[in-house]
């Protein structure tokens, strides 16, 4: 029987739990099989909201057998509003019986023609299914910059994936971290990539964005390529009070020159950050020549609730610049943008363009494993 592409409704209820059932029992864990929901989890779609996710699914007479989600949000392109579609979540029976192998093709090119204006992001790597794939169908792909600043390196040491994945590595880390160093290296590091910054500057925490945040986003939005909507309407739905998010106004005098969005979290047997204290910058923004003093609100912020290791995936470069002003380092990136042909074109060149993409943990799914 031919595949359907048809919305996700309230009949399809147990039919996705049979779908996630058969992933599961081909070894998929819970993080990639599909809501057991009609309705999204995340951004339902509610009248007059202008950010929402829409779920589809892959049908074979009653079988489900793929499923994706789209997420509706306004981007500002050159200075002009228009929507752009993340392409997020695609699951299919093809990645536990190859007799499925063909559907994750087919629910892309599927929503390709819903929606031409797809983009992708996250995704875990180059080398993973879905950007090889975005990749052989004509996408153009970037990586969106990885930095982090530990401020505890000897739990950092002990903890961090990347430096243990053998026993030599977690040899060497061990006795660096009882040395001292390991202390001794990553503060040289990260004092050597530190300048000075103006710490004229007043910080509030906020519990909800305002009229400031409309102003500040309308006077500097256009000094972006491109970059997801920050009006308040949007920001107060995915930053929302109560939900563990720390959200900072930065001023200086009556000026207000931007905010930023942070979490701090304690991990627990994380497969990349182990049993850290983990501090993340979210979202962020400000005029490009802000960056730093908005960030440098962030960073203090972090370090004062007493957090190991703070990260950050910025894209543009007067926000990675910033980072690298306040003593962060830089490692491989594993966080993809990657946008189809319409998008590309909306932002070509792509390849000399890409240092002036906005995107940040804030886009896409949001700040997911964080």
């Amino acid at each position: 029987m031919a595949i359907v592409i048809q919305p996700y409704t309230a009949q399809w209820v147990p039919a996705v739990k049979a779908f996630n059932q058969r992933l599961a029992a081909g070894g998929i864990g819970r993080e990639f099989q599909f809501p057991e929901s009609e309705i999204p989890y995340w951004l339902p779609k509610v009248d007059g909201r202008r950010i929402y996710q829409e779920n589809y699914l892959a049908t074979d007479g009653e079988f489900v057998r793929g499923a994706f989600i789209l997420k509706h949000q306004d981007f500002s392109i050159r200075g002009q509003m228009q929507p752009l579609i993340y392409y997020h979540l695609p699951v299919s029976e093809g990645i536990v019986s190859k007799k499925y192998a063909g559907i994750g093709v087919h629910m892309l090119r599927s929503a390709m023609k819903m929606q031409p204006k797809l983009f992708a992001l996250g995704m875990g790597g180059f080398d993973r299914p879905l950007p090889t794939m975005l990749r052989a169908m004509g996408w153009d792909l970037c990586a969106i910059a990885f930095h982090f600043k530990v401020a505890h390196p000897g739990r950092f040491l002990r903890n961090i994936a990347a430096l243990r994945r053998n026993p030599g590595r977690r040899l060497l880390a061990d006795l660096a971290a009882l040395s001292g160093v390991g202390w001794v290296a990553i503060h040289t590091l990260q004092l050597l990539s530190r300048r000075p910054i103006s710490r004229e500057i007043m910080v509030e925490e906020v519990t909800s964005f305002g009229p400031w945040a409309d102003d500040l986003w309308e006077t500097h939005r256009s000094r972006y390529l491109i970059i997801g909507s920050r009006e308040s309407s949007t920001l107060n739905v995915l930053y929302p009070s109560g939900k563990g998010f720390i959200c900072l106004k930065v001023t200086r005098g009556t000026k207000v020159l931007g905010w930023i969005v942070l979490l701090d979290t304690r991990m627990k047997n994380n497969k990349y950050f182990g049993d850290m204290r983990v501090g993340s910058i979210v979202d962020c923004f400000a005029a490009p020549e802000n960056a730093n003093v908005v960030l440098q609100a962030g960073t203090q912020a972090l370090e004062r609730r007493g957090v190991d290791l703070i990260v950050s995936n910025q894209g543009h470069k007067a926000w990675t610049s910033g980072l690298r002003a306040n003593g962060f380092l830089s490692a491989s990136s594993n966080f993809i943008f990657a946008a189809s042909n319409p998008v590309a074109e909306l932002i070509s060149p792509f390849e000399s363009n890409k240092s002036d993409f906005f995107f940040n943990r804030g886009d896409g799914d949001g700040p997911v494993n964080l």
